[in-house]
Formats: C-alpha cells, structure tokens, sequence
C-alpha cells in the first residue's frame, strides 16, 4: 500500500515546481510515497529507470484534450504508468529494464480485454500523477492506494484490497497483534505497517521489544533471516512475495487486524467510458479465475490477504 494522505499533495506541488523548473521528472522518493508502503528495491538490485521526460501540471489539472477509449483502440494501445520499484506488484527483470509484476500481469490481461496492448512507462513515483494529469499515459496501475483525497484529483477502478502480514523467522509464531508483545519488529519506514505497529503501542498496550525501520523491504527481511529480528510487519503481497522466495528462512504466520486498503487503476476524471471498459474488464477477469490466479503466483501464501 503505497503511503497516503496530505504527504501526497506536497509530493505533487513539489514535483509540478520541479517538473516546471526543468522539464523532467527527477526525484528519488523513499518509496512508494504518496498511497500506502513505500518502495522496495527492484530484484537482483536492478535499478528502475526513470522517465525523465513525463512533465505534467500541477495536481488538479488535467490536460487537454483527454484520452479516449475510442483513441485507445484506434491506437491499439493501453498506456499504462508505473514506478517498477515496488516487488511483487511491479519491479524491473533481472536485465535491469522490463517490468514484471502482479500489476504488469494485470494490466496486461486488462489490455488484452479491451482489444489492445499495454504499453508500459517507468516512472518515479513522486511525478507519477502529476504524469497521468499531464497525458503521458492512460492509466496508473502501481498499486496505488484509493483515498479520499485522491478521489479528488482522479477516478479509479478497484481491483484489489491489501492488508498486512506478519513475516516470521523459524520458531516464532505471530498470528495477531497481540503476538507483537515482547518480540523483535522490524518495518519498512514510512509505512502502513509502520503506522500501524505504533498505533498499537499507542493505543493498544502492545509493547514489541523493539521496533526497528529500514529504508527498503529487502533490508527488513535481511534482519529476519540473519536472527536479528522476530517477524516482519509490511504488506500482505510483499511478504508472500519474500516467503516464496526463500520458505526456509520466512513463514507468513498471521496479519494485521484491520480493514485492506482498496487498490485500484487511476485515471483521469471525465474518462467515463474508459472507466467503465475497465470496470467490466476486471470484473470478468475476476469471474474467469484470473486476479486469483495472478494473487497465487505473486502472493503465495498471502493471497486475498
């Protein structure tokens, strides 16, 4: 889930300044900042390019004329933005450049509904917006959170709800929140997961040992498997994702007791009827079996989660 609230409105003042200033989008955010978690290292340490061309106005301003589900299919082409550094949602292959993902599968499914191909532009998460408001692609698929706030600038089409999941070492069992007490936790900062852990110690009594935030996922699940910390606190699909990777030194044990977060596919306001093309692609590719076999292969043990 990618961080949300007024932090997103500053990122995209900040990036309509910059983008006015020099034409091109720059900026290295911590993650993925504006909707939910932050970002996570692409795997095998490829470094997802930038898009340093997507300039766009400021929040709130879309550009004109808007794209069209007519214009899409005469093109036939789907443009879709994401920042490709967020495994397993959307993250660069090993040959440092084609995107891969849940979210990549998906919009290429989606894509092929409407008769067309996905055309995919990488791009930091900070000018993503501001990149759909400015016409450079058609949609935002980078598991971007909905929010209230965000409903305001944009419309969206959900296909997917997030919670969190606790990540345990061998030998310890979280299975709630209260199993939080006493234990080593650790979170990648500025997270839901992150915020969520302190509201329980807040609001709830529940006192880890210790809690501990790094910058990256990566960095979270290196202290878990090196014995330095009990059970990872991050998002549902992330921590399928590192468990399948390696189940001899990570287990999903349990989640978060709290509401997902809704995930969906932006665009910009006004796209009625690309809006509802894309509502009926996902609910047949729902029907047909499909997002739960793409959960499975990306999630493992946490999908639905």
């Amino acid at each position: 889930m990618r961080k949300s609230s007024a932090f997103l409105l500053v990122i995209l003042l900040l990036t309509a300044l910059a983008l006015a200033a020099c034409g091109g989008v720059r900026s290295s955010d911590g993650g993925q900042p504006s909707g939910g978690s932050a970002a996570q290292q692409p795997s095998g340490g490829a470094q997802a390019p930038t898009d340093a061309g997507a300039e766009g106005p400021s929040a709130g301003e879309s550009a004109q004329p808007a794209n069209s589900l007519e214009r899409i299919k005469a093109e036939g082409v789907l443009r879709v933005g994401i920042d490709a550094s967020y495994p397993p949602m959307e993250f660069v292959d090993e040959d440092g450049k084609t995107p891969i993902g849940f979210d990549i599968d998906l919009a290429n499914a989606v894509a092929e509904k409407l008769g067309v191909k996905a055309d995919f532009t990488i791009i930091d998460w900070a000018g993503i917006q501001a990149g759909l408001l400015g016409g450079h692609y058609d949609v935002i698929m980078s598991s971007m959170t909905i929010t209230e706030e965000r409903q305001k600038e944009m419309d969206f089409v959900q296909y997917l709800t997030m919670g969190i999941a606790y990540a345990s070492r061998p030998g310890v069992e979280v299975r709630s929140d209260a199993d939080l007490d006493g234990k080593i936790v650790v979170v990648q900062e500025e997270t839901t997961a992150q915020y969520y852990v302190e509201d329980l110690m807040a609001e709830k009594g529940i006192q880890p040992k210790e809690l501990r935030s790094f910058p990256y996922a990566t960095d979270a699940f290196r202290e878990l498997a090196n014995g330095r910390a009990d059970v990872v606190a991050i998002d549902a699909p992330v921590a399928g994702y590192y468990a399948q990777l390696d189940p001899d030194q990570y287990r999903v044990t349990g989640f978060a007791e709290m509401d997902p977060d809704p995930i969906g596919i932006a665009l910009r306001k006004g796209e009625t009827e690309l809006r509802e093309a894309l509502q009926k692609a996902v609910e047949e590719l729902e029907a047909e079996g499909v997002l739960r076999e793409l959960q499975v292969k990306w999630f493992g043990d946490a999908a639905g989660q």
